[in-house]
């Protein structure tokens, strides 16, 4: 029986209405397409700030000082709102999760860095809608680690098999599906509705 509804966080609830900010950045800074994408939330220093090893803070400064921003007029924090300035929280899906409480126990998995709860807190004020909220940076372990999926049963208190996990990374996916959740391959709000 189903019991618990858990979701990613970027790519699901808050995704990137189009690439246009993305690109003029990178055309500004002489950088080829999908070089930031790539660097913000693939490179070495993502990857540590996402296992916790250093602070958001931390990780925007030496991105920044990587791209050379500063030559454009930019300072560690306006590239970083430059950044996401095309993201959008997707108000359809959280209406969705929200409706199906108390029916269900809610949960998030993120891999995020270090700021992640503040954020869900202060400035996408979506953290009461969940029961159980697992960030990577402070749980020192990212997706597809069991582990990780785990921690947010133990703490919802069901079993993989009541669970269901939405999440657009199929890798996510296939690794939730062998602990034994049932796997939604998120690609869009209305499919992902439908499918869960």
């Amino acid at each position: 029986m189903i019991r618990a509804l858990i979701t990613d966080f970027g790519g699901v609830l808050m995704r990137t209405r189009t690439d246009r900010s993305r690109r003029a950045l990178e055309a500004r800074l002489g950088l080829t397409p999908l070089t930031l994408e790539n660097r913000v939330f693939g490179g070495e220093l993502s990857m540590q700030g996402q296992h916790g090893a250093i602070s958001e803070e931390e990780f925007w400064q030496a991105v920044a000082r990587e791209l050379d921003v500063a030559r454009i007029g930019l300072t560690a924090e306006t590239f970083r709102t430059e950044f996401f300035a095309d993201d959008f929280l997707d108000e359809d899906l959280m209406a969705f999760i929200r409706s199906v409480r108390p029916q269900y126990k809610t949960g998030l998995i993120s891999n995020a860095w270090s700021g992640m709860r503040q954020l869900i807190h202060t400035t996408v004020p979506i953290a009461d809608a969940f029961d159980a909220l697992v960030i990577s940076a402070e749980e020192k372990m990212m997706k597809p680690d069991p582990r990780i999926y785990q921690l947010a049963l133990d703490r919802l208190n069901v079993r993989a098999d009541d669970a269901i996990f939405l999440d657009d990374v199929q890798v996510n996916i296939e690794a939730c599906n062998a602990l034994g959740m049932h796997g939604v391959h998120f690609m869009s709000s209305e499919q992902a509705q439908r499918d869960i």
